[in-house]
């Protein structure tokens, strides 16, 4: 399992944040470690809560989280985690399941899609969305159901390629968090073909997969 960082990172003099959880563009190295933690949304939130405590802006301190031992892009040795960003994907509707809520997530989670689209929102605009998305599929059942993921910052593993015809290609797999909100339950598995297994006994507020995403270009073509 992964062990996230929560590193302290000299403030940028005149940077505006957009977010408790945001990276400047320019970063020096880490000048101390705040905790670590197995669990990415405890290393977020404790990063979150000292981003906004006011002993952090008097001593021009920020905290980011990472992944040590991780190449980035930024660090060599350690992968950015933060930013997070969140996204409304679809997953397919299990057989025999049934949702309680529309905030439910079932253990099962198949993504409908290749990855996870649509534009980036906050925590808040995701679970909205996905509430008001389920509600119409309990109206309304079909094939598909929508959860929310949050994606990290960095890649985990990026390669490029070129082809003889000077394409390059740019496979990136980063890694996502499929997340149960609060106010979810994993729904009713009772009708499954599979409600013995263990699966349909899983309590869970956020499951890890990767995700892939390819990007071709020709040779020298800027990037977009």
């Amino acid at each position: 399992m992964s062990k996230y960082q929560v590193a302290i990172i000299q403030r940028p003099a005149n940077w505006k944040p957009e977010s408790a959880d945001d990276v400047p563009l320019e970063l020096s190295g880490p000048v101390g470690v705040l905790m670590e933690s197995e669990d990415l949304f405890d290393a977020v939130g404790r990063a979150m809560q000292h981003n906004e405590s006011p002993e952090a802006k008097q001593c021009s301190r920020w905290a980011v989280v990472i992944e040590p031992g991780s190449m980035g892009r930024v660090w060599p040795a350690a992968r950015l985690c933060t930013p997070i960003t969140y996204k409304v994907t679809a997953i397919w509707w299990p057989d025999g399941w049934e949702p309680n809520s529309p905030l439910d997530v079932p253990n099962c989670v198949w993504q409908a899609h290749g990855r996870a689209g649509g534009q980036w929102l906050s925590f808040p605009q995701a679970e909205a969305t996905v509430l008001s998305l389920n509600r119409q599929s309990l109206d309304h059942p079909g094939t598909t159901w929508h959860i929310v993921v949050a994606m990290e910052n960095e890649a985990i593993a990026r390669t490029v390629s070129y082809d003889p015809a000077g394409t390059e290609t740019t496979v990136e797999v980063r890694r996502m968090h499929v997340i149960r909100p609060e106010k979810g339950g994993h729904g009713d598995c009772t009708h499954c073909p599979a409600h013995t297994f263990e699966c349909s006994k899983s309590q869970w507020l956020s499951q890890v997969q990767t995700v892939s995403a390819t990007h071709s270009r020709a040779f020298g073509e800027a990037a977009t």
